[in-house]
């Protein structure tokens, strides 16, 4: 993993700085003298065969220092897991030999890396832990730098005021204990935070007495990097006088450190961060000068999480000027880097949230949006399919960095690859993606014989205030007032396409959708005269190359795990139609139910152990957020997260039969919520499951159980499709007249594999 800085260093604003006290190991100056050049790939290599070497001579305390240091490197290069494990090492060590410093600095680091990997709760515990230690031995460094994390902690959690206290604490501590970089840091970090917290003169105060201490601190790593954090934040207060002047000349004294010591991080930031400064001047061709020497300055070592920045620069300011191939050509060597780390990226946006579309969505979009032009202005077949499939991939990649960050889950990475190796997508199939850019909404359907675009002239935030109005106003089961802005998505959507799916007779679309598209059903699309499911079967997916999507031989004797809540719990209200929901199923697909005080956690996990089951059906109230720690299942003894979903269903994927299908009959989504939709187009991916349906928002007890039912005894017929399953589903609860407002059948979503 390496690290992305709370505030994208494009943008203009302060550098988020997280800087860990592990202590650099005294006797080893060669990887000492490594790390603070900046080489913390042959730190961390030179810390670890250092390590390796005194376990083998038995030199505790050696050992210790050394793997101390090595977690350091591997913090300052993001590998956020490979620093854990080297520290839990390192404190089953310190615990061994009962050295309670050690163990207070381990603490503090494992509190410091469990913070940088989001893990809040977790990072709590260590700094609270290290801190009763460190006062027990009355150590000022330590408490200095305890109270340095917390303060990044309280900044994580947006608690300005508890930061600042925080961070004051430690400059307290760090000067009794006589250490400047300490207490550099706090104060650097408590100007940060004051910033963040809206306390401008405070930001500017803290800000100043910081660099008055950094100028004088040797020349090291760590006097560029905190150059370039003060550098950065000088940026952020522009009510300050000479705001520019002041950013340009604290970034020009960390290059001449970076260059004095060898740094070639530190050297590629600041020539970076002063083209970008150089950009907000309207000095273009200054800018892309540093730049270029930015980029030139990492061939000394491996920094992708650094290149790619400064490849997205360059390629803006190629954009900007019209130089359209060297622009995509910057923008593909962005996309290349930023791909080889973002695995293990933990993304944060400007408000200190995770938002993978707020602070990286920017750079596929622009390729994929340059990368559509130029394939609306070539002649040449081969070379626009070339292009249209580039669009796609990019496109794909995002979705699936997107979906990484909204579960804070890497594996999602592993999944891509494993549903990547499938067969096409078959005859009578058209997989669309809408793709809303600035200016324009385009269309790329990709058929079995190859991808055709469209283009809607619709600008972006025309769409979204349509795709708004269309949900909220689609949730009135009494009115049509949905039916203008139905009409009106469907003419942008659907209508380029009719021809190309008419003549290709398609039976089945599936959508992959982008952003506020995720919120709607299209089925409940209208051109005037009837609904879209009326002559299509729909199903969605998150992205293509996370969708398995293989025809599996049907299972001889498929299996359903039917789970269920009637009664009304945890504040919850009753589901009296579940009963006869899970009834109708039992009698199609036979297998065990769990209803209501049986429908239990536990439960659920032995069942899964012991059957191998092809369906598993959750009748029970679920919420879908933006933030997935608040997204839960309701069971009746708690709330099933979608870890724990994970857990329960995902060993199935390596078994003969795996879950094919996962159903969540009474979820919701808020509308206008795009992150918590994007959780429920995610689910089956993050789940294991070939297919997941689910819906949008819940609704009349009745009329979902009706459909869900009828859903399974459709699925059930020989050679029926999942999507046209749903389709009939929908079509027979349009029939009811008591249940045809789309309201009540439109909002049943096919996610994921439609055979």
């Amino acid at each position: 993993m390496r690290p992305l800085f709370r505030h994208a260093p494009f943008t203009g604003l302060i550098l988020s700085l997280f800087i860990s006290t592990a202590a650099i190991a005294v006797g080893q100056p060669d990887a000492a003298r490594l790390y603070q050049r900046g080489d913390f790939e042959h730190a961390a290599q030179a810390w670890g065969e250092t390590a390796a070497y005194q376990k083998n001579q038995n030199n505790h305390a050696s050992r210790l220092q050394a793997l101390l240091g090595k977690a350091e490197a591997l913090r300052a290069l993001g590998r956020y897991p490979q620093a854990a494990d080297t520290l839990s090492e390192a404190l089953e060590l310190a615990n061994n030999t009962s050295d309670s410093t050690s163990q207070a600095l381990i603490l503090n680091s494992m509190g410091n890396i469990s913070q940088l990997s989001g893990k809040l709760p977790e990072a709590e515990h260590y700094l609270n832990s290290s801190l009763e230690l460190s006062g027990k031995i009355a150590r000022h460094d330590l408490l200095a730098a305890v109270h340095n994390n917390l303060g990044n902690l309280r900044t994580a959690q947006e608690r300005y005021l508890d930061a600042l206290a925080a961070y004051e604490l430690s400059a307290q501590h760090s000067l009794q204990a006589g250490n400047p970089v300490l207490r550099s840091q706090a104060l650097s970090n408590a100007a940060r935070a004051a910033a963040l917290g809206g306390a401008s003169q405070r930001a500017i105060s803290f800000a100043q007495d910081a660099l008055g201490l950094v100028s004088s601190l040797e020349n090291s790593h760590d006097k560029a990097f905190l150059l370039l954090s003060l550098g950065q934040l000088q940026g952020q207060l522009s009510a300050q006088e000479n705001a520019l002047a002041n950013t340009h000349k604290i970034l020009t004294q960390a290059l001449a450190v970076a260059d004095a010591i060898g740094d070639a991080r530190s050297r590629s930031y600041a020539l970076g961060y002063l083209a970008q400064l150089y950009e907000q001047q309207g000095r273009d061709e200054e800018a892309l000068e540093l730049d270029r020497r930015a980029i030139a300055a990492l061939q000394q070592v491996s920094a992708p999480e650094i290149a790619y920045r400064w490849y997205w620069q360059q390629g803006r300011l190629k954009k900007k000027h019209k130089d359209f191939d060297a622009a995509i050509a910057d923008y593909r060597m962005a996309v290349y880097h930023l791909q080889s780390i973002r695995a293990d990226m933990p993304v944060v946006s400007a408000s200190g949230k995770s938002s993978f579309r707020e602070v990286l969505g920017p750079l596929y979009f622009d390729l994929a949006d340059l990368l559509l032009q130029r394939a609306a202005t070539t002649s040449d077949k081969g070379l626009k399919q070339s292009l249209l499939k580039e669009a796609r991939t990019t496109i794909e990649l995002s979705k699936a960095a997107e979906l990484q960050d909204y579960f804070q889950d890497s594996c999602v990475a592993a999944q891509q690859s494993r549903a990547g190796k499938t067969t096409g997508i078959g005859a009578g199939v058209a997989v669309i993606y809408p793709i809303l850019l600035p200016d324009r909404m385009e269309l790329l359907a990709d058929f079995s014989d190859g991808i055709v675009q469209f283009t809607s002239p619709v600008v972006s935030s025309r769409a979204i205030e349509t795709i708004r109005d269309f949900r909220t106003k689609l949730e009135k089961r009494t009115t049509r007032e949905y039916l203008p802005y139905s009409q009106e998505l469907y003419g942008w959507l659907i209508r380029p396409l009719e021809a190309e799916l008419a003549a290709r007779g398609i039976k089945t679309l599936v959508f992959i959708p982008d952003g506020a598209l995720r919120t709607i059903p299209m089925a409940a699309l209208h051109d005037g005269r009837e609904f879209l499911i009326a002559r299509y079967a729909v199903a969605t997916t998150p992205s293509l190359a996370l969708t398995d999507i293989q025809s599996l031989p049907a299972a001889k004797s498929p299996r359903a795990l039917l789970n269920g809540l009637t009664q009304a719990v945890q504040g919850f209200a009753e589901l009296p139609n579940v009963a006869a929901e899970l009834q109708a199923i039992g009698l199609l697909y036979g297998g065990k139910t769990l209803k209501d005080q049986e429908y239990v956690v536990n439960r659920v996990e032995n069942e899964l152990d012991q059957t191998p089951y092809s369906v598993v059906h959750i009748a029970s109230h679920g919420q879908f957020q933006s933030d997935v720690k608040q997204t839960f299942l309701l069971s009746y003894d708690g709330k099933l997260t979608m870890d724990n979903l994970e857990k329960l269903i995902s060993p199935s994927r390596y078994r003969e039969q795996p879950i094919s299908l996962l159903t969540l009959s009474a979820c919701q989504t808020a509308a206008g919520d795009d992150r918590a939709a994007l959780g429920l187009a995610g689910v089956a991916v993050k789940a294991g499951a070939r297919s997941a349906l689910a819906s949008l928002w819940f609704i009349n007890d009745q009329s979902a159980s009706m459909l869900v039912s009828e859903f399974y005894q459709q699925l059930h017929e020989p050679g029926m499709s999942k999507a046209n399953a749903l389709q009939n589903a929908q079509l027979k609860l349009m029939a009811d007249k008591r249940f045809n407002h789309p309201s009540y059948w439109s909002p049943f979503l096919l996610i994921g594999n439609w055979l």
